[in-house]
């Protein structure tokens, strides 16, 4: 089984840029496993990589679904895979990059392999959804299948959705299948993780953040509103967009925003930290270590079959 180079750590923690440095040196492609970075639009406020970066080390998973649209774990590990394969038989090196432990859960220990969407039936749970709300939409989730309701937020609307659609096209609660036997995965995982000492992270966190607003992140929310795109859709529930959303309506001075985007930004590094430290084995660095990329070249080829000279 291939071993797959993967890069994860808490937001701003400096993952994409170490995964640069390290697909330069041994023909790598990136994979983002970014929930936030799969949106069209979503740019300065999901810290995507740049297009000057983009153009030096091809990127995949970016940029492909409308900030309206839904997208799943299962959808990821599916496409995960096939760029895997594509990335092989170009001869070139996949890595994994990114901060979403679902996705990464999902193409390294997959569950049940949950039924593909359903177009009519997606469109009629966007009725229901656009007539009543979600709040009635989670009560019925509450009612067919309460396991998976009370693991979710209320607001969550993309889980609620796919909770009541699998329902009604297996006639089973997705809690109840996911609980099956797990898919054998087909690639094994070699982690690297990265962090930051607490407060260097939380001062990072806080920096970008105020580097987003000062490169127009106001000015992109406001152009995504202008094109139609729902503020309670997923992509714009997105920490940063949800704060500048309350800005523009009036319901919080800029510098609150600010403030409050700032926090849950940090808390939400925070699980991710708790998230990842739960896998065995994985090796943790930090960032501005030098000679990173070289360190980690030399133990991801020590610990796979792969005898490529980079």
């Amino acid at each position: 089984m291939d071993r797959i180079l993967t890069i994860i750590g808490p937001t701003a923690a400096g993952k994409t840029e170490v995964s640069l440095e390290i697909a330069k040196k041994i023909c790598g492609e990136i994979i983002s496993a970014d929930s936030r970075q799969i949106y069209k639009y979503l740019d300065i406020g999901t810290a995507k990589p740049t297009v000057k970066e983009r153009r030096e080390i091809n990127f995949h998973l970016i940029d492909f679904v409308d900030p309206d649209g839904n997208y799943s774990c299962g959808q990821f590990r599916r496409d995960a895979e096939a760029k895997i394969e594509e990335i092989i038989k170009r001869k070139n090196m996949p890595i994994i990059c990114g901060g979403t432990g679902l996705y990464i859960k999902a193409l390294f220990n997959p569950l049940h392999d949950l039924p593909q969407s359903d177009k009519r039936l997606k469109e009629s749970l966007a009725q229901l959804l656009q007539k009543h709300g979600i709040d009635y939409l989670y009560k019925k989730l509450l009612t067919i299948d309460p396991q998976w309701a009370k693991r979710i937020m209320p607001n969550d609307k993309q889980r609620i959705l796919r909770g009541l659609e699998v329902y009604k096209i297996t006639g089973k609660p997705i809690s109840q299948l996911i609980k099956r036997k797990n898919m054998k995965a087909k690639y094994q995982p070699y982690y690297i993780g990265l962090n930051l000492p607490r407060e260097e992270l939380y001062q990072r966190i806080d920096q970008r953040f105020d580097l987003m607003v000062k490169k127009g992140l106001v000015e992109e929310v406001e152009s995504l509103l202008r094109r139609g795109f729902d503020s309670n859709s997923s992509a714009l529930r997105t920490i940063g967009y949800l704060e500048i959303i309350e800005y523009l309506k009036g319901r919080l001075t800029l510098d609150d925003a600010r403030t409050k985007a700032k926090q849950r930004t940090r808390n939400f590094a925070k699980r991710q930290i708790t998230w990842f430290s739960k896998i065995p084995d994985l090796v943790w660095f930090d960032p501005e270590k030098s000679d990173l990329a070289k360190i980690i070249i030399e133990l991801f080829l020590k610990s796979t079959t792969c005898r490529r000279a980079f």
